[in-house]
């Protein structure tokens, strides 16, 4: 872990010791989550018992992830695809229990969805200006099961087709799929 941080300003306010800590941390690694306490000392002289604040850790993420290998890409001959699961291997961000969003991300591009039960759909959409001077869209998918079955990795089935948005004697469209390893699922 990184940081380089603070400046710290003491002032006085009606008898009350105020610290402020300011800070332009940069950090790499884990945030560290831990319970805070607050005193207060009263301004009455200590008459009264100093008021203690305790702020409860944030709440644990339930996100679990899985390392993601595509297979080869199946599509026609000729067919040049604007596509995100060739250029590495990804990974699947999602919750280890119950229903809620998840993320693919292959290098910068991230797939968004759902999981639902053991179900899991994203879906990426792009926009590109071609050579033959159209404005294309592209449709990009992954679904799939997320459960091990007998030691087997879940697969998961990435789909992609594209279509012109704009333009005349646009080139032919492409269709394409490729199966997705899902490897390491971690809690």
């Amino acid at each position: 872990m990184r940081a380089a941080c603070p400046a710290l300003l003491l002032s006085s306010l009606s008898g009350i010791a105020v610290a402020v800590l300011t800070t332009a941390c940069v950090r790499e690694g884990a945030t560290v989550v831990a319970p805070v306490d607050v005193t207060i000392d009263n301004a009455d002289g200590g008459a009264s018992a100093p008021l203690v604040v305790t702020a409860p850790p944030p709440a644990q993420r339930d996100r679990c992830s899985a390392h993601l290998r595509a297979a080869p890409i199946k599509t026609k001959e000729g067919c040049t695809l604007d596509e995100r699961i060739s250029h590495g291997s990804g990974t699947l961000f999602f919750p280890c229990s119950g229903d809620g969003p998840v993320e693919a991300v292959f290098g910068e591009h991230r797939f968004q969805g759902r999981l639902t039960e053991t179900t899991v759909s994203l879906a990426l959409t792009t926009e590109l200006d071609w050579e033959d001077g159209c404005h294309w869209e592209t449709k990009q998918s992954i679904r799939g099961e997320l459960k091990r079955e007998s030691g087997k990795h879940p697969k998961l089935v990435w789909t992609y087709s594209e279509a012109p948005v704009s333009g005349t004697s646009c080139f032919g469209s492409c269709r394409a799929t490729a199966d997705i390893d899902a490897d390491e699922l971690s809690p």
